[in-house]
This record gives C-alpha cells, sequence and structure tokens, in this order.
C-alpha cells in the first residue's frame, strides 16, 4: 500500500519547476537579504560580547588610562549582547 502524501499527483509543469517564475526569484531574494541581516546582526552582536568581555578582564591601571571606572566597566560588560 502506497502513502498517498508521499506517492501524491504534483500537478505542476515542466517550466514551473525548472525556472521557479517571478515569484520564487522574489522570494529568493527576500531570504538571501534577510539571511544577511541575520548575519550582519549575530556580528554585531559577537562583536559586542567580545568586547564586553575584554573590558571586564582589564585591571584597574589599564581601566584608568581609557577612563573608565571598574563600576562602569562592571555595568557596561553585564549588559545584554543586543543591547
Amino acid at each position: 500500500m502506497s502513502n498517498p502524501s508521499i506517492t501524491g499527483n504534483v500537478s505542476l509543469d515542466k517550466q514551473t519547476r525548472i525556472s521557479g517564475g517571478p515569484e520564487t526569484a522574489r522570494a529568493e531574494r527576500f531570504i538571501a537579504r534577510l539571511a544577511a541581516q541575520c548575519w550582519r546582526a549575530y556580528c554585531r552582536w559577537d562583536d559586542r560580547l567580545r568586547q564586553r568581555r575584554h573590558l571586564a578582564a582589564l585591571d584597574a591601571r589599564l581601566l584608568a588610562d581609557i577612563g573608565v571606572t571598574r563600576i562602569q566597566a562592571r555595568r557596561e560588560a553585564s549588559r545584554w549582547f543586543f543591547s
């Protein structure tokens, strides 16, 4: 006995399956833009997280060199990566 969900008839012509038409091209561009935006957001968040970890690891002398107090450094390091 065959499974109708697997062997069901699909009524697409050869042209639609190969080219996809303008709707498919539009959807592909949208997905590509969305993927690029997600990647840029991830990279920004990763940079922030890494910078805040480095800031938290600085000693008092280095913090004084950049004009930041220990309290300010801790506050910044404790922020969420996306803010």
